[in-house]
C-alpha cells in the first residue's frame, strides 16, 4: 500500500507552477533552474538532509566517490527523516507530480517516443503512478532517492558518460552542496554525439562523444532531462575530499523499455577495450 501524507505544503513542491521553465534542446531536451524552491524552503529542508551514516548505517561500509542512495519506499516507511522531507518524498513521487512533468514535456515524450503512448494503451496524461518499491498496476514508477556519493580519497568521477537505463523516460536531480564544499569537480557534464549513437551496455565511449555543456554542481539547483539515447551524461571528476556530495535524484521508470540503446559491434568493442575502461557497475539511478 502506498503511504499518503495529509498536508504537502505548496512551497514544496518542484516546477511549481507559478515558475517559468525554459527548455533547453540542446544538446537533448533538458532544464536548469536556479533556485529550485524558495531560499528558505531550501535552507530548511538541507539543514535536515540525512547524514552519510544515516544512508549507509553505522556498519555500513562504502568506497571511494561511490554513489549511495536512501529510496522513497525507505523514506515513506521506515521513518528515518523528518515530516517535511517525507512531506517532499511524498509529492514528488505522486500522481500530482507526474502531472505537472506531463503539462510541461508531454510535447517532448512523444517526439522523443512517438509510439509510447499505443503501446502503454494510455496518454501520458492518463498513466497510472506509482512510487518505485510498492505493488500495484501502474503505467509509470515514480522515485525520489537521497543520494551521496562518498568521500573521494583519489581524484575520480563518480560516474562516467552513460544513458540512465532504457526503462526511464525523465530524470531530475537536485543539489544540495553544502557551504563547506570548496572541492573541485562533481558537475554535471552534457555530451553530444559525434556519431550515430552505439553503446557498451549504457555507457558511451569518449571517443564517439563531444561535452557540449557543464551544468555546475551549485546549491538549491536543480536539473531535468528527458532520458534517451540523446541523453549522454557524466560527472566531472572531483578532487580529494572527505565532504559527500548530495542531492536528490528523481526518475520516472516504466515497466517495459522506452528506447534500446544500439550496442556496438563485438569487433569494435574488441579492437577499443582497452582505452574504453568503463565500469561494469549495473547500478539503477
Amino acid at each position: 500500500m502506498v503511504v499518503a501524507r495529509a498536508s504537502i505544503p505548496h512551497v514544496s513542491r518542484l516546477f511549481d507552477s507559478s515558475s517559468p521553465v525554459n527548455i533547453v534542446d540542446t544538446p537533448y531536451v533538458h532544464v536548469v533552474q536556479d533556485g529550485g524552491l524558495p531560499v528558505e524552503t531550501y535552507e530548511s529542508l538541507q539543514a535536515e538532509f540525512p547524514s552519510l551514516i544515516d544512508i549507509v548505517g553505522r556498519d555500513g561500509k562504502y568506497g571511494n566517490n561511490e554513489a549511495v542512495r536512501m529510496s522513497a519506499h525507505q523514506v515513506l516507511t521506515e521513518n528515518r527523516v523528518s515530516a517535511q522531507w517525507q512531506d517532499f518524498f511524498a509529492y514528488h513521487t505522486s500522481a500530482d507530480y507526474w502531472q505537472r512533468i506531463v503539462q510541461i514535456f508531454a510535447p517532448f515524450f512523444r517526439r522523443e517516443f512517438p509510439d509510447l503512448e499505443e503501446r502503454v494503451g494510455r496518454l501520458y496524461e492518463d498513466w497510472r503512478v506509482i512510487p518505485r518499491g510498492y505493488s500495484g498496476e501502474a503505467d509509470i514508477r515514480l522515485d525520489c532517492q537521497f543520494v551521496m556519493n562518498t568521500p573521494v580519497k583519489q581524484f575520480s568521477s563518480v560516474k562516467a558518460p552513460h544513458v540512465d537505463l532504457r526503462d526511464k523516460i525523465f530524470s531530475s536531480l537536485y543539489y544540495f552542496r553544502t557551504e563547506e564544499d570548496r572541492t573541485n569537480g562533481g558537475d554535471l557534464e552534457l555530451y553530444a554525439w559525434r556519431r550515430k549513437p552505439r553503446f557498451i551496455k549504457h555507457r558511451a565511449l569518449h571517443t564517439d562523444i563531444a561535452l557540449a555543456k557543464t551544468v555546475a554542481y551549485a546549491p538549491n539547483r536543480f536539473v531535468s532531462f528527458v532520458n534517451s539515447e540523446k541523453a549522454i551524461h557524466g560527472v566531472s571528476p572531483r578532487d580529494v575530499t572527505d565532504i559527500p556530495r548530495r542531492y536528490v535524484n528523481m526518475v520516472a521508470e516504466l515497466p517495459i523499455s522506452a528506447f534500446r540503446p544500439q550496442q556496438i559491434s563485438y569487433w569494435r568493442k574488441l579492437w577499443l577495450s582497452k582505452d574504453a575502461k568503463l565500469s561494469a557497475n549495473n547500478d539503477r539511478y
